[in-house]
C-alpha cells in the first residue's frame, strides 16, 4: 500500500512524495531496462499551454521517449494554436463548443490508452483540471506510471504517481509584444473567430480568451504595459482605423469587428439600405441585415447582438430608437415576435434569430 512522506526543503517549501508499492517501484525499473517502450502525452489544450521549451522539460521527467502526443480542443475558437501544436508532430483532436467537451473527450480516449497503444509505459496528463484525476488513477490501477502535468501561477507542476515526487519548473512570464505585432495578433484571431461563427462580429470577451489560450498572456498585461491605467478594451478604442466595438447597453457583451468590414458595409446599395418609415419596412431593413451577416451559411441563426451593431452601423441609430421613432410598442424582442420572416430561439446567454 502506498503512503504519503513529506520531505522540508531547509524552509523554502517541500516536496510531498507517495511511497510507491512493489509492483510500482518494479514498473519504473521496468521502464528504465525497456527503452523502445514510450510515453504518451494527452492534452487539454483549452485548459493548458506547452510551449516547446516545456515539452523539453517534459522528456527530462519521464523515462522513456514522448512519443506519442495527442491535444483536445474546438480548434476553431483557439486561433492557430492548432497549426503550431501539428508542426510539433501533436494530433489534434476536435470537440464541440462547449465547457467540459475537451476534458470529457481526453478522459474517454485516454481511459484506453493501453489498448490502443501496447508499447506505452508511461502516460503525461496535462491538464489543470482535477477531474482528471479519475483518469490518472484509472491509468496506474492498469499498471501504467502516470505523471499528472498542471500549472500553478507561472509555474508547470508535474507529480510522479510511480515515485510520489512532485517536480516545478519555474515558467518565464512571456515578453509583452509591441504594440503593432499585438494589433496584429488580434486581427488574426479576430478574422479566425468571424470564419468559425459566419459572423463579422464577435464577442470580446472570445477573443480575450483565444488570445490568453494562444499567446499565454491577456489583454489585460498588454494595455497595463502599454496604456497604464487603461482597460483593456480601450486599447482597441485608441485605434478605430483598425477597430470596432459596440454594446448595446451596460448589461449586454461587447461586440468587435475590424474596420475594414464596416467600411465595406458603409458602400451599401440605395436598394440594399432601404428607407424606414414603417413597421414593414424595418421588417425588411433586419432582413436584409440577417442575409448579409449569414452570406457564408445562408438560414443560420446570429445573435441578435451583431445584428443591433449592424442596424446602428447602417442607420446611424440604436434599433430600439427605430422602434420607438415609428411608434411601435414593446421592446426589440417584442417587434421581432411580431413579425413573421423571422424564427426565433433564445439559449442561456442571448436570443438568436433567422429568417424564415
Amino acid at each position: 500500500m502506498s503512503y504519503a512522506k513529506t520531505t522540508e526543503l531547509n524552509g523554502s517549501g517541500s516536496i510531498t512524495q507517495v511511497q510507491p508499492t512493489e509492483a510500482e517501484e518494479t514498473l519504473v525499473c521496468y521502464s528504465f531496462a525497456h527503452p523502445t517502450e514510450t510515453a504518451v502525452l494527452l492534452l487539454d489544450a483549452e485548459n493548458l499551454q506547452i510551449n516547446s521549451e516545456t515539452e523539453k522539460f517534459l522528456t527530462t521527467v519521464c523515462t522513456c521517449p514522448i512519443q506519442i502526443k495527442i491535444a483536445f480542443a474546438n480548434w476553431c475558437s483557439m486561433g492557430k494554436l492548432d497549426v503550431e501544436l501539428h508542426g510539433r508532430g501533436y494530433d489534434l483532436i476536435h470537440v464541440p463548443v462547449g465547457k467540459d467537451n475537451a476534458d470529457g473527450k481526453m478522459i474517454t480516449f485516454g481511459s484506453s490508452i493501453y489498448e490502443r497503444y501496447p508499447k506505452a509505459r508511461e502516460v503525461l496528463v496535462c491538464s489543470s483540471d482535477k477531474v482528471m484525476t479519475n483518469l490518472c488513477n484509472h491509468l496506474r490501477q492498469h499498471g501504467l506510471i502516470v505523471y499528472q502535468v498542471s500549472q500553478q501561477g507561472e509555474d508547470i507542476t508535474v507529480l510522479n504517481s510511480a515515485t510520489g515526487q512532485l517536480v516545478r519548473k519555474c515558467t518565464n512570464i512571456p515578453e509583452i509584444p509591441a504594440i503593432a505585432q499585438f494589433i496584429q495578433q488580434i486581427k488574426e484571431l479576430i478574422k479566425t473567430e468571424q470564419a468559425c461563427n459566419h459572423s463579422h462580429w464577435v464577442k470580446l470577451a472570445t477573443i480575450s480568451q483565444n488570445y490568453k489560450n494562444k499567446y499565454t498572456i491577456s489583454i489585460t498585461q498588454v494595455a497595463e504595459k502599454h496604456f497604464p491605467g487603461k482597460k483593456s478594451r480601450e486599447i482597441f478604442e485608441q485605434y478605430p482605423a483598425e477597430f470596432v466595438l459596440h454594446q448595446v447597453d451596460s448589461d449586454a457583451p461587447v461586440y468587435i469587428t475590424l474596420f475594414e468590414i464596416v467600411t465595406d458595409k458603409a458602400n451599401i446599395t440605395e436598394h440594399q439600405k432601404i428607407t424606414i418609415k414603417s413597421k414593414a419596412d424595418l421588417e425588411q431593413a433586419i432582413k436584409n441585415i440577417i442575409y448579409k451577416l449569414t452570406n457564408n451559411s445562408p438560414g443560420s441563426y446570429i445573435d441578435i447582438g451583431p445584428l443591433s451593431s449592424e442596424f446602428k452601423q447602417q442607420y446611424g441609430k440604436p434599433i430600439t430608437e427605430q422602434i420607438k421613432g415609428l411608434q411601435l410598442s414593446g421592446n426589440f424582442i417584442k417587434f421581432l415576435r411580431s413579425c413573421s420572416s423571422y424564427q426565433l430561439k433564445q439559449t442561456a446567454k442571448s436570443w438568436q434569430i433567422a429568417v424564415k
